[in-house]
């Protein structure tokens, strides 16, 4: 009788392919995480540079590279992990080791990358400290600072009485004819 197989040989190519949904943490800080499988022969072709914040930035990607033909890599995208190794275990310059021996010896590196902010709502929302709001705004269709004076009152309802407040005082400086409300 011949054993059943309870593992298959490629398991751990199928886990590294797995991501996971954005947590809580990530959702707060408005940061898309994203994670890309690096395959191929020569050069990779990505530059990075440690930024002022001391994180690892994408700032760079080289025509005719394996980096280049991954639409999804942006210029900015911050490096999180390398393989499962977590950017902050490291200093700058052994991550920079790490990744030129896995794919010079792999040809085989996955990176996770947050994508950075885009999108002037999005920043409105970090710089007061409501970034938890942002799917409410998505959902009102505000993409530019513009849109924010569509926003009335009545779709703050379900905002706590201290974020409405910091919302609705911030919007009044961008925009001074919104938000004038009537006496009761």
């Amino acid at each position: 009788m011949n054993p059943i197989k309870s593992c298959p040989h490629n398991l751990c190519d199928m886990v590294q392919s797995l991501s996971k949904s954005p947590s809580l943490d990530s959702f707060l800080t408005i940061k898309e995480t994203i994670s890309i499988q690096f395959e191929g022969d020569g050069p990779l072709g990505i530059l990075f540079i440690k930024n002022d914040d001391e994180l690892m930035e994408v700032t760079g990607i080289l025509e005719n590279t394996v980096g280049n033909e991954y639409h999804e890599l942006e210029i900015g995208m911050i490096v999180q992990k390398v393989n499962n190794f977590e950017y902050n275990d490291f200093i700058y310059e052994n991550y920079m080791k790490l990744i030129g021996i896995s794919w010079k010896k792999y040809g085989n590196i996955t990176f996770e990358f947050t994508k950075p902010i885009k999108n002037d709502i999005q920043q409105f929302l970090l710089e007061i400290n409501c970034e938890s709001h942002y799917e409410l705004f998505e959902e009102l269709g505000a993409k530019t600072y513009d849109d924010l004076k569509f926003i009335e009152e009545d779709d703050l309802v379900n905002i706590s009485k201290s974020d409405k407040s910091k919302i609705e005082s911030s919007i009044k400086k961008i925009h001074s004819e919104i938000f004038v409300m009537d006496s009761p």
